[in-house]
């Protein structure tokens, strides 16, 4: 029985002890570098909690980063050099040479890297790539998304507030819709973006994203962080030259909840909708079981290493084009 250890005792490392519960493995517990959340953590999902990173290396099999954007390279390194797979949440890292240490070092480790990319594990979404790859809709033209919430934390001071870190609402939120439309389409040629990430308006973070694909197809993407607390938009459509695919999550939710949350239910992070469903229905449970499963049977995983260097990329390529106001060549993009 494999042995999990969980690094960042946040929203989405409860995310994901939550989801390893439900599978054949050990949960060995959480590492944060605030020992109390540390202890929150353990307290709900069990396990214990380490009181270093080398002390959770030391015990676990596996490793889940699931701390904040600016501390996945050193963890992922550590991992690596420790002997562990890795699942490790998107964005990949910050900068583009951070994600390409990454992947480098889990090669020469002989480790597997996993780039917790959800989306494509939404059954919705999963549904359309297979009829988009039917040849149902013919020939693809357009793929236009959108993925709104609130400001992450609106009344306290996080990392998400620090564009540095968090890379605003491209970086963190918008990259999920980058890498589900490169799945369908295929490589990006170039981005162009519109939208007030580099406004002084704490919290209206919102961007107009136009992808052109190297086959010819056109990409729109919406993110925002400017919506009223306590809301959650997606939408998802694709056309061919033989039909229009639609989703829309105000339509498809079976069930819709939206309460007065507390400020520390807030500081916790953007709400995410839920709905009951079986749990192979669960798209972080789909995730955290492809990525277990691939790991027994050798299998690729559904997201690759270079798929989460390229969301990256593209992603880094759009705030270039916001901050300059042109559109940017993908290929030949280099950070700076």
């Amino acid at each position: 029985m494999r042995h999990i250890g969980i690094i960042g005792a946040g929203l989405i490392g409860g995310m994901h002890a939550e989801r390893w519960a439900q599978l054949p493995v050990e949960l060995a517990g959480f590492y944060d570098v605030s020992s109390e959340a540390a202890a929150k953590a353990v307290g709900k999902f069990g396990g214990r909690a380490f009181p270093s990173l080398e002390t959770l290396l030391a015990e676990v099999e596996v490793v889940g980063v699931c701390a904040p954007t600016p501390a996945h390279k050193d963890l992922v390194l550590a991992a690596a050099a420790a002997g562990k797979d890795v699942v490790c949440e998107k964005p990949m890292a910050r900068h583009l040479r951070d994600a390409e240490e990454m992947v480098a070092a889990c090669e020469t480790a002989g480790m597997r890297l996993f780039v917790a990319h959800v989306v494509r594990f939404f059954p919705e979404y999963a549904h359309a790539k297979e009829v988009l790859d039917s040849g149902q809709l013919g020939r693809p033209g357009v793929i236009r998304t959108v993925r709104g919430g609130n400001f992450p934390a609106p009344d306290t001071q996080n990392w998400y507030t620090d564009f540095e870190q968090s890379g605003g609402v491209i970086m963190d939120m918008l990259i999920h819709d980058i890498d589900y439309a490169r799945w369908c389409f295929g490589d990006v040629s170039r981005v162009f973006a519109r939208g007030l990430t580099f406004s002084d308006v704490q919290g209206a973070d919102h961007v107009l994203l136009t992808m052109r694909f190297q086959n010819g197809a056109i990409g729109h993407l919406e993110g925002s962080w400017a919506y009223p607390p306590g809301n959650f938009r997606t939408r998802l459509e694709i056309a061919g030259d033989e039909g229009l695919l639609e989703v829309d999550s105000l339509d498809t939710l079976p069930l819709s909840v939206t309460l007065k949350q507390e400020k520390a239910t807030l500081a916790a992070g953007i709400p995410v909708p839920e709905s009951p469903m079986h749990p192979t229905d669960d798209p972080y449970y789909r995730e955290i079981a492809h990525f277990l499963a691939c790991l027994e049977s050798g299998d690729d995983f559904l997201v690759s290493p270079r798929d989460g260097l390229e969301a990256l990329r593209i992603a880094l390529a759009a705030i270039e084009s916001l901050r300059t106001g042109q559109p940017v060549d993908v290929a030949t993009f280099e950070e700076e």
